[in-house]
């Protein structure tokens, strides 16, 4: 018998450009409210218009820009409203992700969320913020990765990339990032050992905090 093979797809331009366009976006390369053109993106990646119009389309699907009736497009503005409901997602879906990272993370993968929150701390001592910024969103990738579920994983990412501009405004402040090292510390120790009722705990007190805070 012939063993047959399913073929190997590369992935598709638009992806490659999305994904070059969110991290950007996290990167806080783009201001909030500011338009983005294709002509623009299709120089600063390289590439032709159509893949930057299709991954600017899908971007607009997934919130990250906004689409004008005239389809033009630019980065997403966020409100006290969209905050606040930001927050509200956050507390439901954050404590549970810290939960299954627990439950679900392999021993490699715990040390490797233990040797980021040491880079983070690093990063906070060391100064710069845009260092620190980064640190805290590799951090914040692995427990999602950790978590064994890949939808509760994508929900999550996505109030991450939510409130980006937010977070980037606070960790404008020693003393916001000083509190993210805290949290995340005892965070990461929970995890580690595999506690998840006090992971889910400290990462709701942690949601809770910052929505006071706001």
């Amino acid at each position: 018998m012939t063993e047959t093979r399913a073929a190997v797809m590369p992935e598709r331009l638009r992806d490659q450009v999305y994904r070059l366009i969110r991290d950007d976006l996290r990167a806080g390369v783009f201001e909030p409210g500011q338009r983005v053109v294709e002509g623009d993106l299709a120089g600063r990646y390289r590439v032709s218009r159509t893949p930057v119009r299709e991954a600017l389309m899908k971007l607009a699907q997934d919130g990250l820009v906004i689409e004008s009736q005239d389809r033009r497009y630019s980065v997403r503005a966020d409100t006290e409203e969209t905050c606040a409901e930001l927050h509200q997602v956050r507390r439901l879906l954050d404590p549970l992700l810290a939960r299954q990272a627990a439950l679900a993370g392999s021993i490699p993968q715990k040390r490797a969320l233990a040797r980021l929150q040491a880079k983070q701390r690093a990063a906070h001592v060391a100064g710069p913020m845009e260092d620190f910024v980064s640190a805290n969103a590799r951090f914040r990738e692995q427990v999602r990765m950790m978590c064994g579920n890949s939808f509760l994983a994508k929900c999550c990412a996505f109030a991450d990339d939510g409130s980006q501009w937010e977070r980037r405004n606070a960790f404008a402040r020693p003393d916001y990032r000083a509190l993210e090292v805290e949290f995340d510390e005892r965070l990461t120790a929970a995890i580690v050992n595999s506690e998840a009722d006090r992971a889910e705990a400290i990462m709701r007190d942690y949601v809770d905090r910052i929505r006071a805070a706001h």
